[in-house]
């Protein structure tokens, strides 16, 4: 078929036409040259390079321990050296024989051109391919499986490429290849930023602690000078590691303490929001449970009422007490509950070494100890703080079914209004 029969299917296919060509240009010299050694005494095979191209000559690979390689002999008096990880496929001289005859069968027959290019790619001989799903589209312009090889899509009855009709939709690649809108790759790249910039963050406060922990002045100053949202993310983590490890003194925490206050990004409420439960320094735990009450008091609840249930007598007790500064009747059976709890500890009973008969009348030692686990009962008496604070007229101390059945009397209806005198 002449170029004049060629369909001029749209722009984009004129221009992948455009490219194919300069690509079969290249192509074509690339098989002269196998036809012409395929001649010779040498047999030729062909490397196809990750860049793209490839080279014929005789092959043979080398296992290097650290850099294997492969080795093209290109003719009698020259070879070259390949990196075995920059090279994709060998391609046999048997191979692209086999090809050439395919080519000659396939001729003017569509369909002929797309099951050679699917051998094509089944063979490593990609270049070839390419050129065989265009002239496959060229034969038969709306072979749908041709034409989703080369990336088209089919809108309003005009094939158009992919790429074309993602931009037309106004989105771009991002750095994965992926489609995605222009607002987000700008956000991505704020983020990084930002990133980057909070991580710079950790290390200056870290160098600012240590100047400060050695009687630095300025650099006191320096911290409490900073202004940057971006530094929450450094001052939370040593807010927070501090309270286990003890690596600041009151006036360091209660500056970060502030200055989460200020930033109250999510990070720095996070921290605030441990402080008030973990923190060992009353005046700095109270300043943090003090902020929560008019700001953050549904973070602080949704983080301490769940450790009422905790097997720990210690996590409890903290929980009741963060508690205290937010007291709920709605959460008067979860206190109740909480008012004596059970922790489970594994210990060992018995103990010494005891003589005993079998059956047969053997005898034998052993271990008379062993590992039980113990149930151990807690009151908490902050936990019946907080009954009282919700409920300030009566007292049933620890006795959880008088709790219950108080709240559950406050709750139900009066009997009058349940049924009427007729």
């Amino acid at each position: 078929m002449t170029q004049s029969n060629f369909s001029p299917f749209n722009d984009d296919f004129a221009r992948l036409v455009s490219l194919a060509a300069s690509s079969m240009s290249k192509w074509c010299c690339w098989t002269a040259a196998v036809a012409a050694m395929s001649l010779g005494s040498v047999a030729a095979d062909t490397v196809t390079l990750n860049s793209g191209g490839q080279m014929t000559g005789k092959v043979r690979e080398v296992d290097s321990a650290k850099n294997p390689y492969i080795l093209v002999q290109v003719d009698s008096e020259l070879s070259v050296a390949l990196p075995k990880a920059n090279s994709r496929l060998v391609v046999s001289d048997e191979k692209l024989q086999e090809y050439r005859q395919r080519v000659v069968r396939a001729g003017l027959d569509g369909q002929a051109h797309y099951e050679l290019a699917s051998w094509c790619k089944e063979n490593g001989l990609l270049q070839q391919r390419q050129y065989h799903l265009l002239r496959t589209i060229d034969l038969i312009p709306d072979h749908a499986n041709a034409r989703a090889a080369l990336r088209y899509v089919e809108r309003d009855g005009k094939w158009i490429l992919y790429e074309e009709w993602r931009r037309s939709q106004g989105l771009v690649k991002d750095r994965k290849g992926h489609w995605v809108l222009p607002e987000v790759i700008t956000w991505r790249s704020s983020s990084d930023e930002n990133d980057k910039t909070a991580k710079r963050w950790i290390k200056t406060i870290k160098q600012l602690l240590a100047k400060i922990l050695r009687g630095d002045n300025e650099a006191m100053e320096e911290l409490i000078a900073i202004s940057d949202p971006l530094a929450s993310q450094a001052m939370a983590k040593e807010l927070v590691d501090s309270q286990s490890k003890g690596t600041a003194w009151r006036p360091v925490r209660m500056v970060w303490l502030k200055k989460l206050m200020e930033f109250r990004t999510g990070p720095a409420v996070e921290a605030i929001v441990k402080t008030g439960l973990l923190e060992p320094d009353d005046v700095v735990r109270e300043e943090a449970l003090k902020w929560l009450q008019t700001n953050e008091t549904g973070s602080a609840i949704a983080t301490y009422m769940p450790w009422l249930k905790s097997n720990s007598p210690k996590q409890v007790k903290a929980a009741a007490r963060a508690l205290s500064y937010f007291p709920n009747p709605e959460a008067a059976f979860a206190y109740i509950d909480a008012l004596v709890t059970i922790e489970k500890k594994a210990q060992q009973v018995g103990g010494g070494t005891q003589a005993g008969f079998d059956n047969t009348g053997s005898g034998g030692f052993s271990q008379g100890s062993k590992q039980v686990v113990v149930n151990k009962p807690h009151r908490h008496p902050e936990v019946l703080q907080l009954l009282r604070a919700i409920a300030p007229d009566v007292d049933f101390g620890y006795d959880k079914s008088a709790w219950k059945q108080y709240f559950a009397e406050l709750r139900s209806p009066p009997r009058s209004d349940l049924r009427r005198d007729s």
